[in-house]
């Protein structure tokens, strides 16, 4: 019997950093299939897999990095330290770490109580959001750029990118930075919301394969006065 996916919290409020849920399984690392074992690229031997009801951890994934942070029980001492977090091909979410003492596990429908580091999420929520204002300022300068399309990005410090089909001559840079920026200044809202496909594409929302759903329904990321993105990851409330 497959177990239950977990819900994603963080997409439905980011601003949530602390969460009350259930330990759903607590597995060895070497307990699972050698497919799964490798999202888990550099586990040590004695690390642990923990699958919840629900997490407000963001796994790696759609160029935004995993958060970190702990998992304590509600009833007992104990710790256990969550290195990243990943999401798997049938949707089960696995926080992968360490326990602070491993003569003391996490049993199924144990109370626990979720804290991620909050200074790292928003690291990376601003290099989001960030990235999601440099393929806005591009789609509002196709008069002078040209009319190209996203095709993908990556929000993780250090290798962060946004990739266009068609051909940015580099003359444009100081046009696109001045936009930028000024999309910055202007400190607009951005807000997160569930569109039917029929109202993401009226707005020109581009729906690449793997958008988040629920109910039918495409989770957005609205910079509003700007732009709309099909978006699962997490973002500041204004501009970075």
């Amino acid at each position: 019997m497959a177990m239950p996916r977990s819900i994603p919290m963080y997409q439905k409020d980011a601003a949530v950093h602390k969460l009350v849920t259930k330990i759903v399984s607590c597995l060895p690392i070497g307990s699972l299939s050698e497919t799964d074992r490798s999202f888990f690229k550099g586990a040590d031997t004695s690390d642990h897999v923990v699958s919840t009801k629900d997490t407000v951890f963001h796994p790696q994934g759609g160029g935004q990095p995993s958060d970190i942070g702990e998992i304590q029980p509600q009833d007992s001492d104990g710790s256990f330290s969550v290195k990243c977090a990943r999401k798997l091909p049938d949707s089960q979410i696995y926080h992968l770490g360490s326990f602070q003492n491993t003569q003391k596990l996490f049993n199924g429908g144990e109370s626990v109580a979720q804290n991620i580091n909050s200074a790292t999420r928003n690291y990376h929520s601003r290099y989001h959001t960030a990235g999601h204002i440099l393929g806005l300022a591009v789609k509002q300068l196709e008069d002078i750029v040209g009319t190209v399309s996203e095709l993908k990005a990556n929000h993780a410090p250090g290798a962060a990118f946004v990739e266009f089909r068609g051909l940015i001559a580099g003359e444009h840079k100081a046009a696109i930075q001045e936009k930028a920026s000024s999309l910055i200044q202007s400190n607009l809202e951005v807000k997160v919301d569930w569109w039917d496909v029929q109202t993401a594409i009226s707005r020109g929302v581009a729906l690449p394969e793997g958008s988040a759903e629920s109910e039918g329904n495409i989770r957005v990321v609205d910079v509003v006065g700007a732009g709309a993105y099909a978006c699962g990851g997490d973002t500041l409330a204004r501009n970075p």
